[in-house]
């Protein structure tokens, strides 16, 4: 009886699991009439067409026919609820004939209605247009507009020694203007090279500089030493100050090695100090809160730090006062989405996985010892936490 039992269940399985292939709702039957009183509407890459449909019982839906580019051919539907669809992926401005088809339940196509439309400049080619880069702290930092909030690739190249292409970096955005860095590069004058792409496959030209990166080298974060002065706020746990600098970033609330957090009931402001192990003028760091890799819930909020200014010095006082210090810096973490709190996009997720990056003003004196002073946090809290943080710039 069991076996019986196991052959019906498995050709019940097999049954269910027969590929179907789905066809017209019906069959046979006429084309439906063709749409009426097309036209177009030029919007940046893309074009937007309205239409009187017929009035027939078959009509299923709309089809448009078009090609992006020469040889890439898309298709857009609308279905009879519709009198108008918005047809995309266009990379230039050039003129191309769209043609439209009425379609029945029974997949019978009409002729087709040709309409000539031509988009505005895409934003493939408008930010390529506002590009602007220049040489950095190890790289370059390059800055764009994108007005119409696409989701476009910046892509960065450079050259080998025979003078080939070769990629360096992607920048993923849909900001309406912004500025990324790119890094890794030595202090030596050589080409680089911005383009952008768009979702479609669209790319524009690229504009190529000789560029010198600025020498600049990470500081050894095996010299760095916590302190405690007299003013300095207490830890929360048994998570050290030294978590900031020991390339650890996951763990989970469970993990005491990941992260720094200040005591609850720290106050605003309150500050944390640390020694570098060496004299050196800084050039930039990044820092890493905590929940970058997990825990994303705490990221932009609770004791995630907004507002805190980075102060140093080569000679300290033992008291704990400012006395001697300089305000290198003040940061403010900025969320690409520009969301509220408690919601946070892609690129917001993106953006502290990375690391959010700061770059010291040019001018300031060579430092040993560092104080983050928190000013505020996306959750207004009294303590902070951070995950990690990486400090660059040319030892003294």
């Amino acid at each position: 009886m069991r076996i019986v039992y196991l052959s019906i269940i498995v050709f019940l399985f097999a049954s269910g699991c027969k590929e179907e292939k789905l066809g017209p709702l019906t069959k046979g039957g006429n084309a439906p009439g063709l749409v009426t009183n097309v036209s177009s509407e030029s919007l940046p890459g893309k074009v937007r067409l309205r239409y009187d449909i017929p009035h027939d019982p078959e009509l299923l839906y709309v089809k448009a026919v078009y090609e992006t580019r020469p040889g890439n051919t898309m298709e857009t539907i609308a279905t009879f609820y519709n009198t108008g669809m918005v047809l995309e992926g266009f990379g230039n401005t050039d003129e191309r004939e769209v043609k439209l088809y009425s379609v029945s339940r029974s997949e019978v196509s009409s002729e087709p209605v040709t309409v000539k439309v031509r988009p505005l400049t895409p934003p493939v080619q408008s930010v390529f247009a506002s590009l602007d880069f220049n040489g950095d702290f190890g790289g370059i930092t390059a800055r764009f507009k994108n007005e119409d909030s696409a989701n476009v690739a910046i892509g960065v190249v450079s050259r080998d020694a025979n003078g080939n292409p070769v990629p360096a970096d992607m920048y993923y955005t849909n900001q309406e203007e912004g500025e990324f860095s790119v890094r890794g590069f030595d202090a030596t004058e050589q080409w680089f090279g911005l383009y952008v792409r768009d979702r479609w496959l669209n790319y524009s030209d690229t504009v190529w500089k000789k560029l010198t990166p600025l020498f600049e080298q990470q500081l050894d974060k095996k010299l760095f030493r916590a302190m405690k002065l007299p003013t300095d706020a207490n830890t929360f746990g048994s998570g050290p100050l030294a978590n900031l600098w020991n390339d650890k970033i996951a763990g989970g609330s469970s993990s005491n090695n990941t992260w720094f957090r200040s005591a609850n009931g720290s106050g605003v402001p309150h500050w944390v100090t640390f020694d570098l192990g060496v004299t050196a003028k800084l050039s930039r760091f990044s820092e890493v809160p905590r929940g970058a890799t997990d825990e994303l819930t705490l990221l932009y909020s609770a004791g995630d730090p907004q507002l805190y200014e980075i102060w140093g010095t080569d000679n300290y006082n033992p008291d704990g006062s400012f006395n001697g210090w300089t305000k290198l810096m003040d940061c403010e973490v900025v969320k690409p989405s520009g969301l509220p709190v408690g919601v946070n996009s892609n690129e917001d997720l993106l953006r502290a996985a990375e690391g959010h990056q700061f770059k010291f003003p040019a001018g300031l004196p060579a430092v040993r010892y560092l104080r983050i002073k928190l000013v505020q946090t996306f959750g207004n809290a009294d303590y902070f936490w951070m995950a990690e943080m990486t400090f660059f710039g040319e030892i003294q």
